[in-house]
């Protein structure tokens, strides 16, 4: 269980791109490059089940989704 404390305020599901509080929903997966919070099961199995390549898609996405919205960079340097 993820510490309530280290959950963020506002994330970005990194496949539909929906912002939302993951503190109440509480949907995550953590991989090699750190924990990922998804908006619903669907949006997490998709991720979960992906291969490489359809991950680096939703990444692209997600990225170009901060630089649309709040963020001049990239992550892990936004914040």
């Amino acid at each position: 269980m993820t510490d309530t404390n280290s959950i963020p305020e506002t994330a970005i599901d990194p496949v539909c791109g929906k912002t939302f509080d993951p503190r109440s929903i509480r949907i995550f997966s953590s991989d090699d490059k750190g924990t990922h919070y998804f908006c619903s099961q669907d949006c997490k199995r998709r991720f979960d089940s992906a291969d490489t390549k359809s991950k680096k898609g939703f990444w692209a996405k997600y990225t170009d989704r901060l630089k649309d919205t709040h963020c001049t960079r990239t992550p892990p340097e936004c914040t």
